[in-house]
């Protein structure tokens, strides 16, 4: 009948605004990371002599293109699923590094940022995916220590992000020496609006994490630590080769 007709029309609209709705919230959340970083190094820029200037504006304009690619998902009009993964292989340090540069950790802050990745590891990746994944675990950690209470006298505060190949998948950690996670967070570790560990938080961040992880055909998982603090582990595997890729590497290679 054209009455059902027209309620199946509505719920349709209603699950597509519904959806559109999840995608606006997942890019405005890393979005305004992003722009919050931006931002930081912007006030910088305002009292430095022009060899820092040369220093910070090349990482500026990628924090602002980064931005400016996350708007034009919007376009994508119900689809809250990110696009498939524009795979290549890079060293997984430089992209660590520039992780490290827009987080802008202030020195009084205490809190050491370590990398323990080889400078010739390499993994086969959609490198502003994976950047933006491992950005939210370090945000989240980053967060998590400098919340209110943390940082006494003698505490160690330390973001550790590390990474090895086994065989054809790439394992990458990223640790934190903060509180840990709580059991209502850890209940609902990757569900939108359900899994932050902080007041007002979203917990958009391990929900984006975890399909861009999904989308590479990896794995994220919460480890769990016999000390305090909080530790995911990520799990990417190569593409499959084709003989015909196999074949070139290898001439490539003698």
């Amino acid at each position: 009948t054209s009455m059902q007709m027209e309620l199946q029309k509505t719920l349709k609209q209603q699950k597509n605004l519904a959806a559109l709705g999840l995608a606006v919230s997942k890019i405005n959340h890393d979005m305004r990371n992003i722009l919050a970083s931006a931002q930081l190094m912007s006030d910088r820029l305002v009292d430095v002599d022009d060899p820092m200037v040369k220093s910070f504006a090349p990482k500026l304009l990628r924090t602002i293109d980064r931005a400016v690619g996350y708007t034009t998902e919007v376009l994508s009009y119900g689809k809250a699923s990110e696009s498939a993964p524009r795979r290549r292989r890079m060293h997984l340090l430089e992209l660590t590094q520039e992780v490290k540069d827009i987080l802008a950790i202030e020195p009084q802050t205490g809190i050491e940022f370590v990398e323990q990745i080889g400078a010739d590891l390499e993994v086969d990746a959609d490198a502003e995916q994976l950047f933006r994944v491992i950005h939210n675990l370090c945000r989240n950690a980053l967060q998590a220590l400098t919340s209110p209470g943390e940082g006494g006298p003698g505490s160690i505060r330390r973001i550790t992000v590390s990474a090895q190949r086994v065989g054809s998948v790439v394992s990458i950690t990223v640790d934190d020496t903060g509180p840990g996670m709580p059991l209502k967070a850890r209940q609902n570790l990757f569900a939108a609006f359900r899994g932050s560990a902080r007041s007002g938080g979203t917990g958009l961040g391990l929900t984006i994490a975890r399909e861009l992880v999904l989308a590479h055909g990896g794995t994220i998982a919460l480890v769990e630590k016999p000390t305090v603090g909080t530790q995911f582990r990520i799990e990417i595997p190569d593409r499959p080769v084709s003989l015909e890729d196999y074949r070139s590497r290898a001439h490539l290679e003698k």
